[in-house]
């Protein structure tokens, strides 16, 4: 069972460059699953003539207030979902995993943007939490970093807006996925962080063992895509062909002809 789920924080969606952008995403990736923070859509005609631009056949909108926030999940028809909660911040879905699998759980989160508001994102995730015991994905853009590992330039970042980070994933039971690519998710003229993540519990996990995130090249946001690939089979090991390699100081080794002619 393999899905691919991408996510991003376009910056606002009802631009031709950045819709154009985002169909780019999905002929190169073929997710199954989006969800997009910050679509500044405020009318239901405009985010249901996107989902048909895009060529998805279901999804769930959250509308902007003016012209801020606003969120979208979409999918395709081949996945079994039944919409849960929503709010401007969070979106979350139940999909079947049919064929005898067992149902799992996926929110996209869309963190507080404001430092004096961040602790309000902690308690939704916690409120999330307590919501049932389904093998729990969640994934979007937190708004916070775990550590000032995760942060590139700048004045450091405040202990305690972390550590409530991390106590509420402690809290959900919420494992970091990890990454492959660039760290860095978002960017200004000063630094660089990485806000936009992938969480999971261990029973996801054990679901989706082999599930491997990646932060996508940038596109037409201040925000990189990220895919996920949850996956329940290993990639291919490809056999790795040893090339040899000469150094060209060997010839200036005393012994390199009597080694050369006896090879």
């Amino acid at each position: 069972m393999d899905m691919e789920i991408l996510s991003w924080n376009c910056r606002g969606i009802c631009s031709d460059t950045t819709t154009r952008a985002l169909k780019d995403l999905i002929s190169q990736n073929r997710p199954q699953i989006i969800f997009l923070c910050e679509t500044k859509i405020r009318r239901l005609t405009d985010f249901i003539a996107l989902r048909s631009a895009l060529g998805f056949a279901h999804s769930k909108e959250v509308l902007s207030d003016g012209q801020s926030g606003g969120l979208g999940m979409f999918w395709t028809e081949d996945v079994q979902v039944q919409v849960g909660t929503f709010s401007p911040h969070h979106i979350d879905i139940m999909i079947d995993g049919g064929s005898g699998n067992p149902r799992w759980r996926l929110t996209g989160f869309y963190g507080f943007s404001r430092t004096s508001e961040r602790d309000r994102s902690w308690q939704l995730l916690r409120d999330l939490r307590d919501l049932d015991s389904l093998p729990w994905v969640v994934i979007g853009d937190f708004n916070e970093i775990l550590n000032n590992g995760e942060k590139k330039d700048g004045p450091a970042r405040a202990e305690r807006q972390m550590r409530s980070f991390r106590e509420a994933l402690g809290y959900c039971e919420l494992l970091d996925l990890g990454f492959q690519g660039p760290q860095s998710t978002w960017w200004n003229s000063e630094t660089q962080l990485r806000l936009d993540r992938v969480v999971c519990t261990e029973s996801w996990c054990d679901i989706f063992g082999f599930a491997r995130l990646k932060h996508l090249p940038p596109s037409d946001s201040d925000h990189v895509p990220i895919l996920l690939h949850a996956s329940t089979i290993p990639l291919p090991i490809r056999p790795r062909h040893h090339r040899f390699k000469f150094e060209s100081y060997w010839l200036q080794h005393s012994e390199c002809d009597e080694v050369v002619s006896g090879a």
